[in-house]
């Protein structure tokens, strides 16, 4: 739980970030990283970087809200918000969470022969990082504009040509099969930190490593049963009725 501004004051970055670890990104916000300034007070670190404590708590807060989603909500929005709010966590992820965690990562050194994993997972973050990328790109770029289209035609397929040849090459179900049953990106992390276990984790930056890496996770498995339980389905059906409507038309003319 963030605390009152009041009792912030002389708190060390160390206690701050160790009570609460969201502080290390709402530092990193102001261009601060905590592992360098583990004794100093929050009064002295705001000081030295003209930061307005008011700011930073309120960055604090305002992170609580980040993922605050109401799903029923997205359910009975048109399909093509439900893809405009999945292109903003696209955007979130790879702008924003992503690279943090993995400056977190690169700026770690551990000669502790407990941590002896932690090299393999420097080793494996960034290839994961650019996999997932790609995989994003592609997504938006074939799958997302493919459905969108289909949004567009819906009730008025007569400029159909175009859809009509995307829909013999494009296998959604397939798609979308695939996209449920497989595990998720993260699983290889997962395993290699023993689910974000803190236990005999005693290094402050390499803890809120773990807690990051597991905000993550579950923001992504979110994001993931958004597309399965929400997105799929009902571009599926959307898919079917433009189809209808297209045979139809051919038997009109």
């Amino acid at each position: 739980m963030f605390l009152e501004t009041k009792n912030l004051d002389e708190k060390k970055v160390f206690d701050l970030v160790s009570d609460d670890f969201r502080y290390a990104k709402a530092l990193d916000s102001f261009g601060i990283d905590f592992f360098d300034h583990y004794n100093s007070t929050v009064k002295d670190i705001c000081s030295q970087n003209n930061l307005d404590k008011e700011l930073l708590v309120g960055y604090r807060v305002s992170m609580d809200e980040s993922f605050d989603l109401d799903l029923e909500t997205l359910k009975s929005s048109p399909i093509n918000l439900v893809i405009e709010y999945l292109k903003h966590n696209h955007s979130y992820f790879i702008k924003n969470k992503l690279p943090y965690i993995k400056n977190l990562i690169s700026s770690l050194s551990v000669e502790d022969k407990n941590y002896e994993f932690f090299n393999d997972l420097k080793f494996i973050f960034p290839l994961f990082y650019e996999d997932f990328v790609d995989h994003i790109l592609e997504e938006e770029k074939y799958i997302f504009t493919y459905i969108q289209n289909l949004y567009r035609l819906e009730g008025n397929v007569k400029n159909h040509a175009k859809i009509f040849f995307e829909m013999k090459n494009m296998s959604l179900k397939d798609i979308a099969e695939e996209h449920i049953n497989e595990d998720s990106e993260m699983a290889g992390i997962r395993g290699l930190t023993k689910n974000y276990s803190l236990k005999n984790i005693n290094n402050l930056h390499l803890k809120v490593i773990f807690q990051e890496l597991k905000e993550f996770d579950n923001e992504l498995e979110v994001h993931s049963n958004i597309e399965n339980h929400i997105l799929f389905p009902r571009a599926l059906d959307l898919q079917d009725k433009v189809s209808d409507d297209i045979r139809n038309l051919s038997f009109l003319n």
